[in-house]
């Protein structure tokens, strides 16, 4: 017997058995008793019974400690199982936490860089009648940078700000990315060049720039 349902099917059997060998015994010890009474020899029917019994009884005890034995190795299975399923889904999430990791690690060290490059370069920008207003907070330090959360909106929307405990105003169709922002910049800065250029004196050169000037007033 290997599987749990036989060995509980022969436990049954056995107290089956074991029941009936007590009625059998009971009826026997009352059979020997009134043979004592009347004089005579008891048959040994009684002892055999007793052992019979005995032998049963130690049969339903081994049984159900390999049924215990039974359980105790499904349990283990089953926390097996259960372990090695958890082990693969965590080494699933263990790639997207080295993720979060990297990217946060990367922001900690381009976002300094960043900063430092507006604080030198926002002024002559600004002098090239560039449009600064999405990028001339980024500077900002020691408190909230809206520029960052602006970012941080865009990237991930108000589910990852309060995530990361940012309580901010800006929402998310107010939000715009870091590139985005400097593609607006860049942009200002193609139209000053083109106003420059509108304003030579050459002819064919002021012609063409004045129509580019009209075409992008169409397509903003």
């Amino acid at each position: 017997m290997k599987n749990r349902q036989e060995i509980e099917t022969r436990i049954a059997e056995l107290r089956d058995e074991r029941a009936r060998l007590t009625d059998e015994l009971d009826r026997a010890r009352a059979e020997a008793k009134q043979a004592i009474i009347d004089g005579k020899k008891p048959g040994g029917t009684a002892a055999a019974l007793a052992e019979r019994i005995a032998i049963v009884d130690e049969a339903v005890a081994e049984l159900q400690e390999r049924l215990g034995a039974a359980a105790a190795s499904a349990e283990r299975r089953q926390r097996t199982v259960r372990a090695e399923k958890a082990l693969e889904v965590t080494a699933e999430r263990a790639k997207l936490a080295r993720s979060v990791d990297d990217a946060l690690t990367a922001l900690a060290a381009a976002w300094p860089a960043y900063q430092e490059a507006l604080r030198k370069d926002l002024g002559s920008v600004s002098a090239a009648n560039g449009d600064v207003v999405p990028i001339e907070r980024g500077p900002v330090a020691n408190r909230q940078n809206e520029v960052l959360v602006r970012t941080l909106v865009n990237a991930g929307g108000m589910g990852l700000a309060r995530a990361l405990g940012v309580e901010t105003a800006i929402r998310e169709r107010h939000a715009i990315g870091l590139a985005a922002a400097e593609e607006r910049v860049a942009e200002s800065l193609r139209t000053e060049l083109l106003r420059v250029r509108a304003d030579s004196p050459q002819p064919n050169v002021a012609r063409e720039a004045r129509q580019e000037l009209q075409e992008m007033e169409k397509t903003g």
